[in-house]
């Protein structure tokens, strides 16, 4: 069976939210988290959302849907997704969102190439909750990728 090379595509994820409602980390505990657990910060645009830049690699599937591979993709190939993390100074998870990919199609990928931009994903978590034990909720937040408008 033939690999399918992989090629690159960019992805801006905005978040627009409040810190965990249980958390004693800083900016540098707030992240995109690669395979081996490093945060990629973002920065904080003029509209207040904290925007991440981030270059995955994407290859077809014999079915002919894109896969993302590389560092900040997660999951099986079939079910992939980002996590959005904040960590506790001592090194925990305080929280951690899945942000799945698996909504992109061909044609957002062409268009994004097209117009030499990234696709954009937004969360919007305005209030975060924690159980009553005292632990944050996390788990999948809900995300739309949309090529950049021509």
């Amino acid at each position: 069976m033939p690999k399918h090379p992989s090629e690159p595509i960019w992805l801006r994820l905005v978040y627009r939210g409040a810190r965990p409602v249980y958390w004693n980390g800083g900016p540098e505990h707030f992240g995109v988290q690669d395979k081996a657990e490093a945060l990629q910060r973002g920065e904080i645009g003029p509209d207040g959302g904290v925007r991440f830049d981030l270059r995955v690699e994407v290859k077809p599937e014999e079915a002919g849907a894109p896969v993302f591979v590389g560092p900040f993709a997660h999951g099986p190939a079939g079910g992939r997704f980002l996590y959005l993390s904040w960590r506790n100074r001592e090194g925990a998870y305080a929280q951690r969102f899945k942000l799945p990919l698996g909504s992109i199609v061909w044609a957002d990928i062409h268009a994004a190439r097209q117009a030499d931009q990234p696709l954009l994903g937004e969360v919007i978590d305005l209030q975060p909750r924690a159980t009553s034990t005292g632990a944050n909720i996390g788990g999948s937040r809900p995300i739309v990728w949309k090529p950049p408008a021509v």
